[in-house]
């Protein structure tokens, strides 16, 4: 039954969605970006390209759901996941694209 029938959303299914967003998804997949990120850096300066990584991915936090809200507001639903789908596509064309590079500098 979903929320426009009636169903009931609780503050512990808030809490426990919350938790296994932060406590468990973001912290595994947050270090296994900086570590792949740190491979690809290699020699080269660490603090200041860690740096700015961490600069870009706040920044990001900051853009992507305000600039979604908007989207949601002013269209829907449907054209900010049309969005977020050309945005991943796009994502991984570019790493395809360049994985022979990220090998390389991996290495």
């Amino acid at each position: 039954q979903s929320v426009e029938n009636g169903a009931q959303n609780s503050i512990v299914h808030y809490c426990v969605g919350i938790f296994m967003i932060y406590g468990i998804g973001y912290p595994i997949g947050h270090t296994a970006v900086i570590g792949l990120f740190s491979k690809v850096v290699g020699r080269r300066p660490q603090g200041t390209l860690q740096g700015w990584f961490a600069s870009a991915g706040s920044l990001a936090r900051i853009i992507f759901p305000v600039t979604s809200g908007y989207i949601a507001q002013y269209d829907d639903i449907t054209t900010v996941f049309i969005i977020l789908f050309v945005v991943l596509v796009i994502s991984n064309i570019f790493v395809a694209m360049s994985s022979r590079t990220l090998n390389a500098l991996s290495q």
